[in-house]
């Protein structure tokens, strides 16, 4: 799965409601939002050559409201959208298969996401409508980037019975975990159980499982200095908490562990599988 993400041209254009970029600095700062979310996974948002000939103020054009300093808007917002400019491509046409396209605007924009939660629901979006257990997995890392995946986490994914009729509420299980579990842990680290109770409440239901602990093992990766070079150390964490899907006695869940010093500066929650019982 590809995603392509275009911006708007037609969204910088002036309206009744805003009459110049003045008004807009709000917008611009979502607008980098979502480009800063694109860099950290080393995508662009593809600009073509429509965008310079957009209105962003009466008589005003946009290229001369960048460059030539004229109309309303503050010299910052003008340097925010130069470097957004500079960063990403012009006039780039897809040549690749199965490419999904994420339209962008400056501002509300109909069928288009103009802040960075929109923009994430709509990759999530993209991401439960894959049918392919690889694909998906392939394709989840850049859904959740406060998770952190076991190495081997495809092992479990590629047995789950009928994946595709599975991945919406895969999708949105990871996404409880990637949106809530860290700050759960940093507020109720000395009672976990309410962590858990609270996961509960907006799941089917999350638990434990301390007679199985050591087959609930899995690998994860990070990365030492040694010697001036970054080298790939594994770690081996216990993923005992886990999330049921589809109804309490299936045999589909996502084991996790809420966060490792080690394992991305404990930053991400720690997903070790998402499937049926490893033992």
């Amino acid at each position: 799965m590809q995603v392509e993400n275009k911006l708007i041209a037609e969204s910088i254009s002036y309206t009744s409601s805003k009459a110049n970029m003045k008004v807009r600095t709000e917008e611009v700062g979502d607008l980098m939002d979502i480009d800063a979310y694109c860099a950290n996974l080393d995508e662009c948002i593809i600009i073509d050559n429509d965008i310079w000939e957009q209105e962003v103020e009466d008589g005003i054009k946009f290229m001369d409201w960048l460059y030539s300093g004229s109309g309303e808007g503050s010299e910052d917002d003008r340097a925010r959208i130069r470097s957004f400019i500079n960063r990403n491509y012009i006039e780039r046409n897809s040549t690749l298969d199965n490419v999904e396209e994420i339209q962008v605007a400056l501002g509300e924009y109909e069928d288009a996401v103009s802040n960075e939660r929109q923009y994430i629901e709509k990759r999530r979006d993209i991401l439960a409508s894959i049918t392919s257990v690889e694909d998906y997995q392939k394709f989840m890392e850049s859904c959740f980037c406060n998770s952190c995946f076991a190495d081997n986490i495809l092992s479990g994914m590629k047995y789950i019975d009928s994946f595709a009729s599975h991945t919406r509420e895969i999708t949105d299980c990871l996404a409880l975990l990637n949106d809530e579990a860290v700050d759960l842990y940093e507020k109720y680290r000395n009672n976990l159980k309410e962590a858990i109770a609270i996961l509960t409440a907006k799941q089917i239901e999350c638990s434990l499982d301390h007679s199985h602990k050591d087959a609930l093992i899995f690998p994860f990766t990070y990365y030492e200095e040694i010697e001036g070079v970054k080298q790939p150390i594994q770690k081996e964490i216990t993923c005992e908490p886990h999330l049921k899907l589809i109804n309490r006695y299936s045999n589909l869940r996502i084991y996790f562990f809420w966060m490792d010093e080690m394992v991305r500066e404990g930053k991400k929650v720690l997903v070790g599988r998402i499937g049926g019982h490893p033992y």
